[in-house]
């Protein structure tokens, strides 16, 4: 069985090779391969070194050294966008395949004991309700052996849990600012707009974020990363009066009922439309490209003996996300 791994990964290397004319010089590391995969994915090099949980000079010296050693250049920078170059397009599949054969190498070997016993598992309450009925069954058929404990709580206790060992991982979005901690990306998604069913923007899709000067916004209470991250995206707009609205709630559920009542619109994730829009009197409207959004990561501690685990534990929460919410973009 090892041998169709390591057959595999030759095969990427080796079309890699070809492909430049034999000029590589130095055989790209996997942490190199996997720099690059996530500044092609996310465009943004800050994102894609929180994602990896390294530094944004960690991650550019990494792709630099990898572009040196190739005698080609992957990304091509300028300062309002993150760009694959037509050579970079190329070798991107073959550095997934090359990614993906390690991965396979190191499952395969795993001793038996993998993804068995306790976990505790953190998650924020703009997630749990959405991710759970797709996680808990893929984890329970993929790792049946695993006794999942979910801990439902707000991002800066959830990431105390994890510094005391309360829980093991948690599922939050990012940025995790805490350099203790390493992430796996999940999945992206867009955030949309919850607006009473009778107004002017129900089921419209070209919203920009400066038109919401005029409304009144609800927001999540203080303590919720989704009230910092819409909050954030109004003031990059110029309505200066986010944040101060006359209502706000502890769930999305109750400032739906809000919204139902005519008393303003609310900013949801996209996976939360449909659980939260369920027989509710109201509108969805989606803003205009490029709409904000967020990352949804796994967290743990960088110095658990667990990372291999956890890493294996993400592709899991991957594929259960990809079978059970369709409206997002899963990470690669």
């Amino acid at each position: 069985m090892y041998s169709q791994y390591i057959n595999s990964l030759n095969l990427s290397l080796i079309a890699a090779d070809s492909s430049l004319g034999g000029i590589v010089r130095s055989t790209p590391t996997v942490a190199q391969l996997r720099a690059f995969v996530a500044v092609a994915d996310f465009q943004h090099f800050k994102d894609a070194a929180a994602s990896l949980g390294v530094s944004q000079p960690t991650l550019s010296q990494s792709l630099a050294t990898m572009e040196a050693n190739l005698g080609v250049k992957l990304i091509e920078r300028n300062p309002r966008k993150v760009m694959v170059t037509a050579e970079g397009r190329f070798l991107l599949t073959l550095a997934r395949q090359a990614i993906d054969a390690v991965d396979a190498f190191r499952a395969a070997a795993l001793p038996d004991t993998w993804l068995t016993g306790p976990l505790h598992l953190g998650v924020i309450p703009t997630v749990a309700p959405y991710l759970l009925p797709s996680l808990l069954p893929a984890v329970q058929q993929e790792a049946p052996d695993l006794q999942l404990h979910v801990h439902e709580d707000q991002t800066d206790r959830l990431l105390e849990a994890l510094a005391d060992g309360s829980i093991d991982v948690a599922i939050m979005a990012l940025p995790v600012s805490d350099p203790r901690c390493h992430v796996e990306v999940l999945y992206h998604e867009d955030f949309v707009l919850a607006v009473p069913a009778e107004h002017a923007w129900a089921g419209a899709n070209d919203v920009h974020p400066a038109q919401l000067r005029d409304e009144e916004l609800l927001f999540l209470d203080e303590g919720h990363c989704l009230r910092d991250q819409a909050v954030e995206v109004c003031l990059q707009a110029g309505v200066t009066h986010a944040g101060e609205a006359n209502a706000r709630a502890a769930s999305l559920s109750t400032i739906v009922q809000l919204v139902s009542a005519g008393l303003g619109m609310t900013f949801l994730p996209d996976s939360a439309v449909k659980v939260e829009t369920r027989g509710a009197h109201l509108g969805v409207a989606r803003f205009a490209d490029p709409a904000p959004g967020r990352s949804i990561v796994l967290v743990h501690r960088r110095s658990s003996t667990r990372t291999e685990e956890f890493e294996d534990l993400a592709e899991i929460l991957r594929r259960a996300v990809a079978v059970g919410m369709p409206s997002v973009r899963c990470a690669s």
